[in-house]
């Protein structure tokens, strides 16, 4: 019997260095700290063996200073349990209005709630500041929220306690790079977070978002006709009293739109620019906006949204950086939607929060559970109590006619049956129809993740035939235990997969100058053709370069 004030925790067994896993999320965001907790002693140990802290470890141009530490700000913070993180963050503590008492949940506390809620155990939290009021000053515009993401010249006038969400965002200062942690702020942390394989921008919908403005008020009820009733003893009616502040929600015009895919667009590539295969193995998890009224954004309800939007002929116009063939068409991006009522939205305007953290837990829950081959659709989810909007039957049907698309093959949808809510679809925004498949994408950022752990132990090693053999013996082991689990199809480990490392994959420059590359073919468990990938192990960087093609 465990001794009062004694918590046992079952300690996962260790694993090999040829292993990965695809459940930890990244929160990059603004959330205030609870000034009432300092740092925890090994929280700050840590912090400095990860060359955040100063120590006589740690780098000084790394290093942050002290109150930074003590701030937690510009550090990610390692978060395995709810508790932990609500001890750190003040996460209900977003002011209604500049210098009110009336305060809400901010969006990265709730996001990392839901992740907690619905089955997640690990992630990381980037807090790169506090967030803005609610109702913001006439001064605090859309555009100077804006800037919170990034900022050149033109700083936020608290700039000294805040940190861009995107760094070079605005067009100026040092690109992040996965080999110079010097870079590395805000989401540009998720570069060196060994095991991330998601990363998550909660507040991005919030700073792009109209000024919200007042809900109008409820219709009054029907009339009912007069009539006598037996007297009986009153009873307590409960009444709708709807959402605690009856403001609009984050909703986004065609210029909200635009910036938010913008903002999409820059993350993808801050993770994997296109000469540089830095983290191709995170995906980018976002929800998807809810319209604002009018002409300037496809209106919410309408029989082709939120399809539409993705076909809307002004938002990707010539000149604009999204405006190539695929537009938000990437595997490495799942967008969540519909918005969801919980326990705790009712303290938000319109009653909704976002729904990208509960998609994160389910997903975590799913890959912890079932495997990082296998779909999350399906999964009941624990944290919800509604939807909104409600999207009509026809909307979810496959082979809807005149329809392209099915709406859950390009948009992770959160939906309700008989027993419950769930989880309705797991699908990337990809133009690819083989790739829409969001296990797919995990799968292979999963061996993309377990070929740079094998490029780490194996890059101060002499490239001859006996390192590409124990390259080549080291992958088969890893893709046959994936096969063994039901990830790859194939009646035996020979159809599934196949590695080559040798001379067929190299060239003479490339021995000479320390390269290993190998190629592997794998066939995912799912509809979709062979897919290759490249494992390309370069010694002057300390690291493997990766890349993969379909």
């Amino acid at each position: 019997m465990p001794l009062p004030g004694l918590v046992f925790r079952t300690q996962s067994p260790a694993q090999n260095a040829f292993t990965s896993r695809a459940d930890v999320a990244v929160f990059v965001g603004l959330v205030p700290r609870r000034a009432a907790t300092p740092v925890p002693a090994a929280l700050r140990q840590g912090l400095a063996d990860a060359g955040w802290a100063a120590s006589p470890r740690s780098h000084p141009a790394t290093a942050r200073p002290d109150p930074q530490i003590e701030a937690l700000l510009d550090v990610p913070v390692l978060i395995d349990d709810w508790a932990i993180f609500d001890a750190l963050f003040a996460w209900e503590r977003r002011p209604f209005q500049a210098g009110s008492a009336t305060m809400i949940p901010c969006a990265l506390g709730l996001a990392v709630r839901a992740f907690f809620a619905e089955g997640g155990r690990r992630c990381y939290v980037v807090r790169c500041g506090d967030p803005p009021p609610l109702l913001a000053d006439v001064a605090d515009s859309r555009l100077a929220r804006a800037l919170l993401l990034a900022w050149g010249s033109m700083a936020p006038p608290d700039a000294a306690n805040r940190r861009p969400l995107l760094p070079g965002f605005s067009g100026r200062g040092i690109p992040a790079s996965a080999a110079d942690p010097t870079t590395w702020h805000g989401a540009a942390h998720a570069l060196g977070i060994e095991d991330a394989a998601m990363l998550l921008l909660p507040d991005l919908p919030d700073l792009l978002a109209l000024d919200p403005s007042p809900l109008p008020p409820p219709p009054p009820p029907p009339p009912f006709p007069e009539q006598f009733v037996t007297c009986a003893p009153a009873a307590a009616a409960e009444a709708d009293v709807g959402p605690a502040f009856a403001f609009t929600a984050p909703r986004l015009d065609l210029a909200g739109y635009r910036g938010w895919a913008t903002a999409l667009r820059f993350a993808l590539n801050l993770l994997s620019p296109a000469n540089a295969a830095q983290r191709r193995d995170i995906m980018l998890l976002s929800s998807l906006p809810l319209p604002g009224s009018g002409p300037s954004a496809p209106a919410e309800g309408t029989e082709a949204w939120p399809l539409s939007l993705f076909q809307h002929p002004d938002l990707f116009a010539p000149g604009d950086v999204l405006a190539d063939a695929d537009r938000l068409g990437s595997a490495r991006l799942q967008l969540a939607y519909p918005w969801i009522q919980t326990e705790l939205s009712r303290d938000l305007p319109e009653g909704v929060q976002a729904p990208e953290g509960t998609m994160a837990g389910a997903i975590a829950r799913s890959v912890l559970t079932s495997g990082v081959h296998a779909s999350a659709a399906g999964l009941p989810l624990a944290g919800v109590s509604g939807l909104r909007p409600e999207i009509a039957r026809a909307d979810v049907v496959r082979n809807v006619p005149g329809r392209a698309d099915w709406l859950g093959d390009r948009i992770t949808l959160l939906g309700q049956r008989s027993d419950g809510f769930v989880l309705q679809s797991d699908a990337t925004m990809a133009e690819d129809p083989d790739w829409r498949a969001a296990s797919v994408s995990r799968l292979i950022a999963n061996i993309l993740r377990a070929g740079r752990a094998l490029g780490e132990t194996l890059v101060f090693e002499s490239s001859d035939e006996t390192l590409w053999a124990q390259a080549r013996d080291d992958v088969t082991a890893y893709l046959t235990a994936l096969w063994e689990l039901g990830a790859l199809d194939g009646r035996n480990p020979a159809e599934a997969f196949e590695v080559q490392c040798d001379r067929t994959t190299m060239t003479q420059a490339d021995i000479d100058a320390g390269r290993l590359i190998a190629r592997i073919g794998v066939t995912a468990a799912q509809p979709v053709q062979r897919i290759t990938i490249t494992l390309a192990l370069t010694g002057g960087t300390g690291g493997a370069d990766l890349a993969e093609a379909a």
